[in-house]
């Protein structure tokens, strides 16, 4: 009981600290530089969200452990969410240039919107983190 209590009181003494401050202090992270990586990221850390929410009860250590992990999960959609914002612009370039029988932006856009889309759909082979 002692260490679940120390370990909160750790975290609430550094979010106060850090308010007051306004220099927060978080938790280290994988960045997220690419789709693959990314994904990989969301899988790994989505396994061990999934492994603490399905318990019955949340120690004060699981939950510590949660804010650990959304670093890592929020580096991740937010490249995935960046990253998709340029392929709907693509796609939408593809869109006009085919109602206007552009070739050429067809074929440019159109391979622009295909490389990041194709790594969605497929089979992503990641190392474990």
């Amino acid at each position: 009981m002692k260490k679940p209590l120390l370990l909160l009181s750790i975290l609430l003494t550094t979010m106060f600290s850090a308010q007051a401050d306004d220099n927060y202090g978080h938790f280290p992270a994988l960045d997220s530089t690419d789709i693959n990586t990314a994904l990989c990221n969301i899988q790994s850390y989505n396994e061990k969200l999934a492994a603490i929410t399905s318990k019955p009860e949340l120690t004060t250590l699981d939950m510590l452990t949660v804010h650990e992990l959304t670093y890592t999960l929020e580096n991740a959609v937010n490249y995935l969410k960046e990253s998709l914002t340029q392929v709907s612009i693509d796609l939408e370039d593809v869109h006009k240039a085919s109602e206007r029988l552009d070739a050429t932006v067809i074929k440019n856009s159109g391979e622009k919107y295909l490389a990041p889309t194709t790594k969605l759909v497929t089979q992503n082979k990641c190392s474990s983190h």
